[in-house]
């Protein structure tokens, strides 16, 4: 036999025993793939029925927090109209729109709609804001200084939905027609750590007047116009209507006024927030209330509007026109929205927070948690624009909102 052959017959021989161990590796790892796909087809089984077991438990803790929910007062069930109310005090020009609405039960025309029958309450301002305080009302109209001074003060977790307007002229410092405009040393009678008496903090600090130059007699709204009639004090700082009278009867000059400090003091409807978010038909309908009585301030129907208007107010019909032209109204949707969402309220706010702090008002509170703003985590006072949103761009899924 010959080299050649010899090595062919070896090498035959080699690639014999290499196709036969090829196999016999090709079956083992067939064997083993049909293996592990039973193995991973059982795993996978086991692992779904203990997903839909763990959904069900979730389903079910789901159930029982929406039926600790539904246990909860005043949380009407869908379908259930739910009992609200909304305070609003004293005859003031800016808010007899909301006097308009109760007397024309525009409130209950949106309560099907929305869900909500809104209680209309009125008193004095002071008292309203009390009822508020307490629980005994569900939404207030107040003034930004008030909402802070007072209700920041009192842990209220609370949403402004609207700044209905801004002081421009309706808050004032005046004195006799023929006082000097000096008033170092003088005795000025103010509502104490009011809207009245911001504004009056505001003239010392744009004048570099020191604090302790001027001494601030409390009193209230009321006892105004006798305290600047009798000679009691050098002169006051006042709100409307008595401004307007003081003005007119008594010839008083205006030393300062909000129109000096623009948007400043603002007017808005406040809600408690546990509320708000148990019914935000509640919102929905204020809204509706506001911009409809405003749709009635166009066109032809505004002088039969502000007739009504006037003599809900007692006033009348020149009187309330003037009265009403020192409040800028936020009168439609998008004007509103804007407002709200207006960054230049954080400088307005660097002014209210030195008089808060100053006087002392929220005790221990922390400047960041008293207000925050659309889009922040909300503080105690929360300006939310999101029910201004819906109403001016209604969402596509009403229901989801």
């Amino acid at each position: 036999m010959s080299i050649s052959t010899a090595v062919s017959r070896v090498f035959i021989t080699l690639c014999m025993i290499f196709s036969l161990t090829a196999c016999n590796y090709i079956n083992n790892l067939a064997d083993w793939w049909k293996s592990s796909s039973t193995t991973t087809t059982s795993a996978a089984a086991d692992t779904s029925e203990t997903h839909k077991v763990d959904k069900a438990g979730k389903k079910g803790d789901k159930a029982d927090k929406g039926d600790n929910k539904a246990d909860k007062p005043n949380k009407a069930t869908a379908g259930e109209i739910a009992q609200v109310s909304f305070a609003v005090g004293g005859s003031y020009a800016q808010w007899m729109p909301w006097f308009l609405a109760n007397e024309e039960g525009t409130y209950q025309q949106f309560a099907q709609e929305y869900k909500v029958d809104i209680k209309f309450v009125t008193d004095s301002y002071q008292d309203t804001i009390k009822k508020y305080l307490d629980g005994e009302v569900d939404a207030v109209a107040v003034t930004n200084i008030d909402a802070i001074a007072q209700l920041v003060k009192h842990d209220i977790e609370s949403d402004v939905i609207l700044i209905t307007g801004y002081s421009n002229g309706s808050d004032a410092l005046l004195l006799p027609a023929d006082a000097s405009s000096d008033i170092h040393g003088k005795s000025l009678a103010a509502v104490q750590f009011s809207s009245r008496h911001y504004l009056l903090d505001r003239y010392l600090m744009r004048n570099q007047i020191g604090f302790d130059e001027v001494n601030v007699a409390a009193v209230t709204e009321a006892d105004i116009p006798s305290a600047f009639g009798n000679g009691q004090v050098y002169g006051v700082a006042a709100g409307n209507p008595n401004v307007d009278k003081l003005v007119r009867e008594q010839k008083a000059k205006v030393l300062f006024d909000s129109r000096e400090i623009p948007k400043e003091i603002s007017d808005l409807i406040v809600v408690r927030r546990e509320t708000l978010q148990d019914h935000p038909g509640f919102a929905k309908a204020l809204l509706a209330t506001w911009f409809s009585v405003m749709e009635r301030l166009q066109g032809n129907r505004r002088g039969p509007t502000l007739d009504k208007m006037a003599g809900l107010a007692n006033l009348s019909r020149e009187d309330y026109d003037r009265q009403l032209a020192m409040t800028v109204l936020n009168d439609t949707p998008t004007k509103a929205l804007s407002a709200i969402r207006d960054r230049a309220m954080r400088k307005s706010m660097r002014y209210i927070r030195y008089f808060i702090e100053r006087h002392n008002l929220t005790g221990s509170e922390a400047f960041t948690g008293w207000v925050s703003y659309p889009g922040r985590t909300p503080a105690l006072l929360h300006y939310n624009a999101q029910p201004l949103q819906n109403f001016v761009a209604p969402p596509l899924d009403i229901e989801a909102q």
